[in-house]
């Protein structure tokens, strides 16, 4: 019964999503049946929508992705399996359908950082109703991710040269959905999560009323 529970508590999610992108960096043949290919999706590899975000480019670019979507999968995870798996699978798929239908010219996309603002923002808009040290570190998440959004949409201003370093560009498209991705599900809860608690209250009022 220890044994199980203690099962139940390792987040499998965070470290198979870590393997996940070591092994696709480390197998080339991995990479290359994971990574969005656009005429290969044409054919019909759909998995490749999902599968390209634990693919990288370089060690710097996998480093630098895996730095931030570890602690807000874990953060997520430790939260509920459930709804990790929810933003883990809306904003995977909203990126890769969102890059194959607006973004015609790009025929190789790899990279966990649209699902990793997904996560962030997630994890922070949960946290606004937190206690009021979690409230201000979340606010300032936020606040930074909007910041940062405006800076490459508006400017074009990266915080890496990923083109200069290790011949790629950023699609910031990746990161306006998967943030849009991340705030889709945390409405989705919020309306959930009322519904939930409504429903019953309905239902004892209309128990009281019946007895009266």
């Amino acid at each position: 019964m220890v044994a199980a529970y203690w099962l139940k508590r390792v987040p499998w999610w965070s470290i198979g999503l870590a393997i996940g992108c070591i092994a696709a960096f480390a197998i080339p043949w991995v990479a290359d049946s994971l990574i969005y290919d656009r005429a290969a999706i044409a054919r019909g590899e759909l998995w490749r929508l999902l599968t390209a975000h634990v693919v990288h480019y370089s060690a710097s670019h996998l480093l630098n992705n895996v730095l931030v979507l570890l602690p807000a999968v874990l953060l997520s995870e430790i939260r509920s399996r459930k709804e990790l798996l929810h933003v883990l699978a809306v904003s995977a798929t909203a990126i890769g359908v969102a890059i194959f239908i607006f973004e015609p010219g790009i025929l190789r996309y790899a990279g966990a950082s649209g699902i990793s603002l997904a996560l962030i923002v997630y994890v922070a808009l949960r946290g606004i109703a937190g206690n009021p040290r979690w409230r201000t570190v979340c606010g300032l998440v936020l606040a930074l991710v909007g910041v940062k959004l405006a800076a490459e949409s508006l400017f074009g201003w990266q915080l890496v040269n990923w083109e200069h370093e290790s011949g790629f560009v950023t699609v910031t498209l990746a990161h306006v959905i998967g943030v849009g991705a991340g705030m889709a599900v945390w409405c989705a809860h919020i309306f959930s999560d009322k519904l939930v608690r409504f429903v019953p209250t309905q239902a004892a009022r209309i128990n009281r009323l019946r007895q009266i």
